[in-house]
C-alpha cells in the first residue's frame, strides 16, 4: 500500500473517530499515529499508545506496506473489523496511510547559537501530545508538500533541567507556490522523558496563536512483567 507524505484533511486532529456510511450501514473510522512493527506479503502489525501511558494497542491487517517503513512511525486512517471502540487491539482495514515527519527518530541535540536562535517559519496550527515514548504532532503548515526543513531539537542547555525544551523548526521551500497542508510528526523522546529529574517537557514552536505547550509527567511507563 502506497505511503504518502501529507494528508489533505479538514482538521489536523491526531486521533479522531468518524462515522461514514457504506451501502447504508454506518462504518466507524479512526486515525492514529502508529509504529509499523512488521510488514510482509501476509500482512502488517502496528502498535501504539493512544495517549500518555494508556495500554499498548496492537493492530493487524492483511495489507502490506513498504519494508523501508518498518520500525517507523506512520499515520493511518482505519476501520476496526471486530469493534467500534477506539484503541482496541485487533484486525483493521487501512483506508489511508501516510509517513510522519521525524518517523519516530529521537530529537536532535542543539543549542540556539547554532540554529539562528531557533529561527523558524510560522506554524499555523499545532497539536502536540505524548503517546507512550513518543511526542506526536499534528500541524497545519503553509508550504509545498515537501517542506525544506522540519526537525525537532532538544535544547542542550535544558537537558539537565526539570523541563527540557523541545524546539520544532520548520522552513518553507523557497521559490515554490505554497498552500496549507496538514502534516503529522512523531519523535521518540524516551531518552529525555525517563531522566530521573525530569518532571515533563516543554514543546516550543513559532505559532500563529500559540507558541508552546508543557507536557507534565503525571504517570510513569512501567515495564511489562514477563509471563510464565
Amino acid at each position: 500500500m502506497k505511503i504518502t507524505h501529507y494528508l489533505l484533511l479538514a482538521a489536523a486532529s491526531l486521533s479522531f473517530g468518524a462515522c461514514n456510511s457504506i451501502g447504508g450501514d454506518p462504518v466507524t473510522q479512526y486515525a492514529d499515529i502508529v509504529t509499523l512493527a512488521s510488514s510482509n506479503e501476509n500482512g502488517s502489525v502496528m502498535t501504539f499508545n493512544a495517549i500518555d501511558d494508556s495500554p499498548l494497542v496492537t493492530l493487524t491487517t492483511t495489507q502490506a506496506f513498504s519494508k523501508d517503513q518498518i520500525g517507523k512511525r506512520i499515520f493511518i486512517i482505519y476501520t476496526p473489523e471486530n469493534s467500534d471502540e477506539h484503541a482496541v487491539s485487533g484486525p483493521v482495514n487501512i483506508v489511508h496511510v501516510g509517513a510522519t515527519l521525524g518517523g519516530g527518530a529521537a530529537p536532535l541535540v542543539a543549542v540556539a547559537d547554532t540554529l539562528d536562535n531557533w529561527a523558524s517559519d510560522n506554524i499555523e496550527f499545532m497539536q502536540a501530545y505524548r503517546a507512550g515514548n513518543y511526542l506526536n504532532l499534528g500541524m497545519t503548515l503553509t508550504t509545498t508538500t515537501d517542506p525544506q526543513k522540519f526537525q525537532c531539537y532538544v535544547d542542550e542547555t535544558t537537558l539537565d533541567s526539570e523541563y527540557p525544551e523541545l524546539r520544532i523548526i520548520f522552513k518553507v521551500k523557497p521559490g515554490y507556490d505554497s498552500k496549507s497542508y496538514n502534516f503529522f510528526g512523531s519523535y521518540n523522546i524516551s531518552g529525555i522523558w525517563h531522566r530521573p529529574n525530569v518532571k515533563g517537557v516543554k514543546v516550543m514552536w513559532n505559532g500563529t496563536d500559540k507558541n508552546s505547550v508543557t507536557l507534565e509527567k503525571t504517570t510513569q511507563i512501567k515495564p511489562v512483567e514477563p509471563t510464565e
